[in-house]
């Protein structure tokens, strides 16, 4: 039995995802041979500083305010931001929802950098700050 290229392809990619931590739950082959695979775990994003934008790790580019039982892309942001760009630790777990843990981070950042309130809320003056850090 032979087995093309494109599951070849497929088979390396979802082995090479588990060899790097995530763990895959569905993979699509294009024709290119390439492959698509979904996580369950976020792999950990880069923090690149740009001009226009300051800090962004490739989740969320805007400043909508996020709280304790926030989630998504805008609270990994936050997650990957604390991580990539401060001191804090532990790190946390880039997993989108807004925790105990996150919001003891964020307290811990705007202490740090003085941004007040202190109140473990991102809004605009936390993210200006988490971009510049």
């Amino acid at each position: 039995m032979t087995i093309g290229a494109t599951h070849k392809s497929l088979g390396i990619g979802v082995a090479t995802l588990a060899l790097l931590g995530g763990v895959a739950t569905a993979g699509t082959a294009h024709a290119t041979g390439s492959v698509t695979a979904h996580s369950t775990t976020a792999a950990a994003k880069k923090c690149t500083y740009t001009k226009s934008l300051g800090y962004y790790c490739g989740y969320y580019k805007g400043s909508g305010t996020v709280r304790k039982g926030s989630k998504g892309n805008a609270v990994r942001e936050v997650q990957a931001l604390i991580n990539q760009t401060t001191s804090y630790k532990p790190k946390l777990k880039v997993d989108g929802d807004f925790g105990k843990n996150t919001k003891a981070a964020v307290i811990w950042f705007q202490k740090k950098y003085h941004v007040k309130p202190y109140d473990g809320i991102v809004g605009k003056k936390t993210w200006k700050e988490l971009r510049l850090k």
